[in-house]
């Protein structure tokens, strides 16, 4: 008898059936998920590098990056503090040398007056030159990849700042509508970019949530964000019909995952435990999208014990059943003061689920 790999049981599951097992992974699609304190000790502790492959998941990862399109980054801002970072938007990034922390964001377009302010922002540059050897390499070895694919609202509130974005939506829709519609022109080089290169799932990142409720009206997030999402995903489907998409979007989104899955996004994490009720959402979408079955970054990780992981992964299992329609892993990043030993019970009990043989 051949043996499903884990590349093949994913896609099963992406593509409406029933997986062999339960895959899952300690990343957060195509973002690490060990906070650099994390990894450290992960290193000092193990002696290897990497993970996915120490911990055996069933994922790998591989994104392109992308680089600031102008010439000078800080030509955008007025004052900005010593040792500032920017991305490839030229957002300035600052966290005053501390590590595993959110930093100050100073938005790339916060004095932006007109449309052809916004127009005059370069896009970013997708370097797409490179070795994708690695990506045949995991392929070779029977692992799926998942790659950085965008944003639209939180990219648009990244470049703009997220009160003067909100303000826009509703007093300068023209301005707001530019916005969006730039971050939509680099998603989708993006995504499609990422996709011609390999890479299987093109994961997005999109909070639109709080732990109370959404950030913006679902009516609202239905009229400005979600027709940007629909040309992405429309775009990369003719390009690319094979590449399936991940989408991330923290707190209590729960009006919009109807729209989630219209839209045909294939996995949507996190579910995020402290707001949302996955054994609910479960039976109304589960045949129709793949939840992620997240375990809480923010309170059982880092403060729970391993029996306490182990049970709530078991349960999370119990949940899917036999369908096992579900992507195990954490719901965030594991933060910095999150014990080893949880990490492993998190392993332990996730590897437990497979087949034997």
């Amino acid at each position: 008898m051949v043996q499903t790999n884990p590349r093949e049981n994913l896609r099963r599951l992406l593509d409406g059936g029933v997986p062999d097992w339960i895959p899952f992974t300690l990343d957060i699609g195509a973002m690490p998920g060990l906070t650099e304190p994390i990894r450290q000790t992960f290193r000092a502790t193990t002696g290897a590098d990497d993970p996915a492959e120490y911990f055996d998941t069933d994922i790998r990862r591989f994104s392109l990056k992308a680089t600031f399109g102008g010439i000078d980054p800080a030509a955008l801002h007025d004052t900005l503090p010593n040792g500032t970072e920017f991305d490839e938007w030229g957002n300035g990034h600052w966290a005053g040398g501390a590590e595993g922390t959110v930093d100050e964001l100073f938005p790339a377009l916060a004095s932006a007056q007109t449309v052809q302010d916004v127009e005059a922002l370069p896009l970013p540059k997708i370097e797409t030159d490179v070795d994708t050897s690695v990506i045949d390499a995991y392929h070779q070895a029977g692992y799926p990849v998942f790659g950085y694919a965008g944003s639209i609202y939180e990219w648009s509130w990244w470049v703009r700042g997220m009160e003067q974005f909100w303000v826009d939506l509703l007093s300068d829709v023209p301005l707001a509508e530019a916005i969006i519609e730039k971050i939509t022109a680099h998603t989708t080089q993006l995504a499609i970019a990422s996709a011609r290169i390999g890479i299987d799932v093109l994961c997005f990142y999109d909070d639109a949530g709080m732990q109370q409720g959404m950030q913006i009206a679902p009516d609202l997030w239905r009229r400005m964000i979600k027709p940007a999402w629909q040309r992405v995903l429309d775009a990369v489907r003719c390009e690319a019909p094979d590449a399936r998409f991940f989408l991330h979007s923290c707190g209590k989104i729960d009006p919009i995952v109807p729209d989630i899955v219209e839209l045909g996004f294939h996995i949507l994490h996190p579910v995020q435990p402290e707001c949302m009720d996955f054994a609910r959402l479960y039976r109304e979408y589960g045949k129709d999208i793949v939840l992620a079955a997240s375990l809480s970054s923010q309170r059982l990780l880092p403060f729970g014990t391993p029996e306490d992981v182990r049970r709530e992964v078991f349960r999370l299992a119990e949940v899917v059943g036999s369908d096992r329609r579900c992507l195990l892993m954490p719901s965030n990043a594991i933060q910095p003061e999150t014990p080893r030993a949880n990490v492993v019970a998190l392993v332990d009990a996730a590897r437990s689920l497979r087949p034997s043989g």
